[in-house]
Order: C-alpha cells, then structure tokens, then sequence
C-alpha cells in the first residue's frame, strides 16, 4: 500500500496549516500509511487531526482541548470515530491524557496506532527493524512485529527518538517520503543505526 495523498482543499499553503501539519508529521504519516487522508482541521481554532476511513467516517484527534501548535505541549491523546454526516455519532475509543483510562501510555504514538490495529480497519501490514554496527563492524539487530503499517511507522519514529535523546545519536539521512517506506540512519560516535519499515506479505 502507498502512503495515502495529501487532502484537497485550499489551506494547503495557509501557514497555519503547513505549520501544524509539519509539527504532528509524526502521527500524520502513520495514518497516511494506513491508507487513509490525514487533514488536520483548522475552523474556529479548533485544531484536530482527522483520518477519512473512506467508509463515511472518520478518526478524530485531539488532546481534550485543540491541539498546541508546540506538540511537545500534549498531554495525551483522545481518540473518536465520528460517522458522517451525523457529526454528532461518535464513539470514544482512546483517552491517554492524565485522567483517561490509557493514561499510562501517555503521548507514546505506539498504544495509540495499536488500538487503531485492533479495529481491523486496513489490512496492509509491516514490521519495523533496527540494524546497529559497532566502529569494529559487529553488527546487532532488532525486529519489533507484525503490525498496521501507520503501527509500525509510529514504532521506527519512537525508536528514532529513544536513540536520539537517551543515547545521543543523530539522524543523518532520511528517505524522502514519497520514494518509499520509511528508512532513517542515524550515527553516534562511530556507532551506525539503521531504522526501517518494510512491508510484510503473508
């Protein structure tokens, strides 16, 4: 499955957009890899993210309030299916913010994608790897499982993030998104780490 196209409407210039939609590509891209139109509303300062299932309804996100420009800011994330054109039909299936029932899972992108995975909502699957050499090239290797691809792209990017603030890697190059799956190489100190997430066929 390609990853699905951007949305068709006029703010795709607004700075505002471009602003939040740059911000939140972290969960905007995984969505995308399920297939699905990720837009992130605007109207009224409401600001959310909405993936169109292509079923007449939607995945809405936000964090209680609309969302903060800074993502660092969030505090969880609340997730509902919306049925159109009744907006008012919705169904909550994820709250981590701090008096939600995931609220251990905090902001981690990971228990969010999973319960998307547990609605049998896209059958496209991946896994995601990490291949570490040493400076004296030994070689180590880690393979997370099985999953929705936007799961696993969710996993590659939080395994990005745990070597670049607990270990002190860099990224160093990054595929561009729209010449494949995701594929980063970070480096430290002569250490060499390979992410990537590659389609699974049964």
């Amino acid at each position: 499955m390609t990853m699905a196209a951007l949305p068709d409407h006029n703010r795709l210039t607004d700075p505002l957009w471009l602003k939040l939609f740059r911000n939140y590509h972290h969960l905007i891209t995984a969505l995308r890899h399920n297939g699905w139109v990720t837009d992130v509303e605007t109207c009224g300062g409401e600001f959310n993210i909405r993936a169109d299932l292509g079923n007449g309804a939607e995945l809405v996100i936000h964090c209680g309030d609309a969302l903060p420009i800074d993502p660092t800011k969030v505090p969880g994330w609340i997730m509902v299916r919306q049925e159109q054109p009744d907006a008012q039909n919705m169904t909550a299936l994820y709250d981590s913010t701090p008096e939600g029932p995931q609220a251990h899972h905090g902001t981690s992108l990971i228990p969010l994608l999973s319960r998307i995975d547990a609605l049998n909502l896209t059958t496209a699957r991946a896994h995601t790897s990490a291949s570490f050499v040493t400076p004296q090239g030994v070689p180590h290797h880690q393979t997370g499982p099985v999953e929705a691809t936007g799961t696993a792209v969710a996993r590659l990017y939080e395994w990005g993030q745990q070597l670049v603030t607990a270990e002190g890697y860099r990224q160093v190059w990054e595929r561009p998104e729209n010449d494949g799956y995701p594929l980063a190489v970070l480096e430290h100190v002569g250490h060499i780490a390979t992410l990537r997430v590659t389609p699974w066929h049964d």
